[in-house]
Order: C-alpha cells, then sequence, then structure tokens
C-alpha cells in the first residue's frame, strides 16, 4: 500500500510516510477517495456516493432516497411539513448523512442498554437526524417514540420510515 505525504497546497507525492487530505484541498475531504491499483499509481479521487455513505454509516440501502419518483422531471420529491413539494437533493442526502450517527456502535451499546432492562423500553431523542437512534433502538426492540428535529429533509426521513 502506496502512502502520500503532502506537497503544497493540493498536491501529494508517494513517500514512506503519510500525510492526510486537508479539508481546503478539496469541497470536503471526508468525501473523497483515492483509488489505486496494482504496481502503478492512480490517484483518481472521486466523492463517495450517497449509497456508499448509506452504507459507512450503517443505514439500508436508500435510507434517505425517500419520497416519491416523477417520471416527467426524472427526480424524487417529498413532501415538507408546509406541505410543499421539495426535490431530493444530492446535497441534502450528503448533508444529512453526515450529520447523522453512525448505527453499529449505537446498535451495539442500544441492546447493552435494552438488555438491563425486564420490560419494554421506550425512548425519544431530541435533534435525531435521519431517524439513527430509533432505527437501532427499535432493531433492539425498544420502542420509538418521538423524535425531533429542525432541518427539512432529516425530519422528512425520519417520517418515511418512523410514520408514528
Amino acid at each position: 500500500m502506496s502512502e502520500f505525504a503532502l506537497q503544497r497546497f493540493g498536491q501529494y507525492k508517494e513517500s514512506n510516510q503519510a500525510s492526510s487530505l486537508k479539508q481546503r484541498d478539496y469541497k470536503d475531504a471526508t468525501d473523497l477517495i483515492v483509488i489505486g491499483g496494482g504496481d502503478e499509481i492512480n490517484t483518481n479521487v472521486r466523492r463517495l456516493t450517497e449509497l456508499e455513505c448509506e452504507r459507512l454509516q450503517g443505514f439500508p440501502d436508500g435510507w434517505t432516497a425517500i419520497g416519491e419518483w416523477d417520471e416527467e422531471k426524472q427526480e424524487r420529491y417529498y413532501i415538507d411539513s408546509y406541505g410543499k413539494r421539495k426535490r431530493v437533493t444530492s446535497s441534502a442526502r450528503y448533508k444529512a448523512l453526515g450529520n447523522s450517527i453512525c448505527t453499529p456502535f449505537w446498535q451495539w451499546l442500544a441492546r447493552r442498554i435494552c438488555a438491563q432492562y425486564e420490560r419494554e423500553i421506550t425512548m425519544g431523542s431530541l435533534f435525531d437526524g435521519i431517524g439513527g437512534f430509533p432505527y437501532v433502538f427499535e432493531r433492539c426492540g425498544a420502542k420509538a417514540v418521538w423524535a425531533s428535529e429542525i432541518e427539512e429533509f432529516p425530519i422528512a426521513v425520519t417520517e418515511e420510515h418512523f410514520q408514528e
């Protein structure tokens, strides 16, 4: 595996000492991956897809691909809390996933919490993002009674998956 060291702004060179990507080098370094293979060094950089981000966060495929598909416009849309039709954008999905929890750890913790009680537990979540806490706790047998958020897209994602 090759390592790369920062030479100057936005430029890296193969080295025996690795440097981290700087956020200012690209729009958001956490959303980028470097593709390499074999003996030849390939420094193609690409953004992770929404599906890859969902999988890295531990959500099911398509968790943020909510709403209905509009055949005519070839895009997804959802109805916000004001009753307005909104387009589901990639940037909204990336932002919601980036502001969410990484579910594998919380799944482990939720199992431990639920195991401590001899009855079904209920949980509420303030500023939950895209329903991560209800998702992991309900998988452990708990009942999610409410989740709160202030941004429209995360509210719509949570409502899509947790109708009550």
